[in-house]
């Protein structure tokens, strides 16, 4: 599958579980209590959708669980993401089957709505894998940024707080002088694969 990106385009695939299953569960509880209206059909597409969906993020997950690029470290916040993703879709396709099953029954959206804070968790820990652990990006990117950035970041504290330049200006501090000149330590960029 070399054809493929190294992420498996599982970016792609993760949004729309993220909000149809949710919503499904909110519609179903919302059919629950008015039971006249067009909630539970609405919220039957949005489980059709949702769970769809769900089979191609985890499709996709997987491939790219052993595809990417990634640290020791990023690779254990790599796997709690895809334990508590399987953990939450687990949870809503049991929720899904139940309310085809016997509709308008309250344990099934209560095991949904677990689901869904189970699905908003795997989505906050997917943010952790690549903003913070910069999972997926090839070590030659990284290192590309790393000297394009001048090996270092910025805080938003005022100049003069950390003796570095502000940001918006690697050349001269708040007062026009020149910023002291610093070096930065070469940093382990050896990752961690598969």
């Amino acid at each position: 599958m070399s054809w493929l990106p190294m992420h498996s385009g599982h970016p792609l695939m993760v949004h729309l579980p993220l909000v149809a299953l949710p919503l499904a569960v909110l519609l179903d509880a919302l059919a629950l209590r008015r039971p006249g209206g067009p909630w539970r059909q609405m919220a039957t597409v949005l489980w059709l959708l949702g769970l769809v969906g769900a089979a191609a993020a985890v499709t996709t997950g997987l491939i790219a669980y052993n595809r990417v690029e990634h640290s020791e470290v990023g690779h254990g916040v790599m796997t709690l993401h895809r334990n508590v993703a399987l953990g939450a879709v687990a949870l809503l396709l049991v929720s899904g089957v139940v309310r085809w099953r016997r509709a308008r029954w309250w344990p099934a959206i209560l095991v949904g709505a677990a689901g869904s804070v189970g699905i908003a968790g795997a989505g906050y820990l997917g943010g952790e894998v690549v903003f913070r652990h910069a999972i997926g990006i090839p070590t030659e990117v990284l290192e590309q940024v790393v000297r394009e950035r001048g090996g270092h970041g910025h805080t938003a504290e005022p100049a003069g707080v950390t003796g570095e330049a502000p940001a918006d200006s690697e050349s001269s501090d708040t007062a026009g002088r020149p910023a002291p000149a610093h070096e930065h330590q070469p940093q382990d960029t050896s990752g961690h694969s598969h």
